[in-house]
């Protein structure tokens, strides 16, 4: 039995995050060595008004030991606050030790990235093309 209020419990429970809804863009997949991956595919418009939901799935893929795989290639149109999220998402896997990679080619993911200098964070990160 918890000695903790049930107001407490309940402060506890609405701090935290809802769960990604299944399908979408989310899946795990199996490779041939019996080891999961876990894919995020990032929508065509990463903007503010879409952030919580990116945040929610971000935070659901934080602390898993597989490999992370974030494509970049549908994405038209990126702001800074799902640049910072995923930049955040990014250092903290890696001070963590855990592996996450950005594929895809995307001008526009490219030219952000280039912008706020975080080509380094991203290693490799797809550049914007010449036009």
């Amino acid at each position: 039995m918890s000695k903790r209020s049930p107001t407490a419990r309940a402060r506890t429970r609405a701090r935290r995050p809802p769960a990604p809804r299944a399908g979408r863009s989310l899946a795990a997949r199996t490779r041939d060595r019996g080891t999961a991956e876990a894919a995020l595919s990032l929508p065509e418009e990463c903007t503010l008004a879409d952030a919580a939901t990116l945040k929610v799935r971000l935070a659901a893929l934080l602390t898993t030991e597989n490999s992370v795989t974030i494509d970049v290639s549908g994405v038209r149109r990126i702001d800074t606050a799902s640049l910072q999220l995923l930049a955040s998402f990014t250092r903290d896997r890696r001070a963590s030790a855990l592996a996450v990679d950005v594929r895809g080619e995307s001008p526009a993911f490219g030219e952000a990235v280039r912008l706020t200098g975080l080509g380094r964070l991203f290693d490799g990160a797809p550049r914007a093309h010449p036009v």
